[in-house]
């Protein structure tokens, strides 16, 4: 996909938003408590995933998962191959909290989707390219997401 994952997910908290706004359908008060936990959650999977990258020198872009030099396995990466989707999609359901509206759900699907649809499956079919049976065996040893994915069909499920 195109469209940076940041800026998919700036969208889907502003189709949260509208969503709460227009649609506010079963509104409900998250304790502030749980807010806050859950947005914390998501920090601790996005930071150690991005101080992984830096600190052994490949790209954090992305957009250029051609560019990876080196295939990162071990940290927060033996838990998800992907925790800075993980970290995102945490906060969004913290935001999603926030709001209070059941509503506002369903742009944490649709973010779900169009960053396993569309940004994991480029990224994981450039990462094969580069670094072939090494990334295919973390792949079939570490989950896409945490535990399961609801969109099965590739090889690295």
């Amino acid at each position: 996909m195109n469209i940076p994952p940041l800026a998919q997910l700036a969208l889907c908290i502003v189709i949260a938003g509208l969503l709460a706004a227009f649609i506010p359908i079963a509104l409900f008060e998250a304790s502030p408590w749980l807010v806050v936990a859950t947005a914390l959650a998501g920090v601790l999977f996005l930071l150690p995933a991005v101080l992984s990258f830096i600190r052994h020198k490949t790209t954090v872009n992305p957009q250029s998962p051609d560019m990876a030099t080196t295939l990162v396995t071990n940290g927060i990466y033996s838990v998800t191959r992907n925790p800075m989707y993980v970290g995102m999609l945490i906060v969004l359901m913290a935001f999603v909290l926030w709001l209070g509206a059941v509503s506002a759900v369903s742009a944490v699907l649709a973010f779900y989707l169009m960053i396993d649809r569309g940004q994991i499956r480029g990224e994981e079919a450039a990462l094969t390219q580069t670094f072939g049976k090494h990334f295919e065996d973390y792949a079939a040893r570490v989950p896409r997401w945490l535990f399961i994915s609801i969109t099965r069909g590739t090889t690295h499920d």
